[in-house]
């Protein structure tokens, strides 16, 4: 859970660092405050849901799994709902910020699914051996 910590704020901070780049050097895309926003909610969002699916006390394995599916349904939940409530707070849809979240919550995923070691089939085994083949 360490190294998972410590590369996710990594990451954040530099899609954070890049985009601050990407601001000051180019003139005519200014990206909002709520793009940072977005991006520190992401790398929070991905931190506890991670938290909350690893230091789970479960003795099943589905139980596991299905922490697991229940927090990827909270993931996208948070998101969509954070930016349902910064496009209806600005007022207009601010085209900068929706592509910027949603580059930033497609790389987190890939972050994700990189780091993911799960085995969504416990129990399952290859079955017994074919007799045709």
């Amino acid at each position: 859970m360490k190294t998972y910590s410590v590369r996710l704020w990594v990451l954040g901070f530099l899609l954070g660092v890049v985009t601050g780049i990407i601001d000051y050097f180019n003139t005519k895309v200014v990206v909002s405050a709520d793009a940072y926003w977005g991006l520190l909610f992401l790398v929070a969002l991905f931190w506890s849901l991670r938290y909350y699916v690893d230091r789970s006390q479960v003795a099943n394995p589905n139980q596991w799994i299905r922490r697991a599916m229940i927090s990827s349904m909270m993931r996208l939940m948070g998101v969509l709902t954070f930016l349902l409530i910064s496009v209806l707070r600005q007022g207009k849809a601010n085209l900068v910020f929706v592509m910027a979240f949603g580059l930033y919550f497609i790389l987190f995923l890939l972050f994700e699914m990189s780091e993911k070691r799960i085995n969504l089939r416990p129990d399952s085994n290859d079955g017994p051996p074919k007799e045709n083949a």
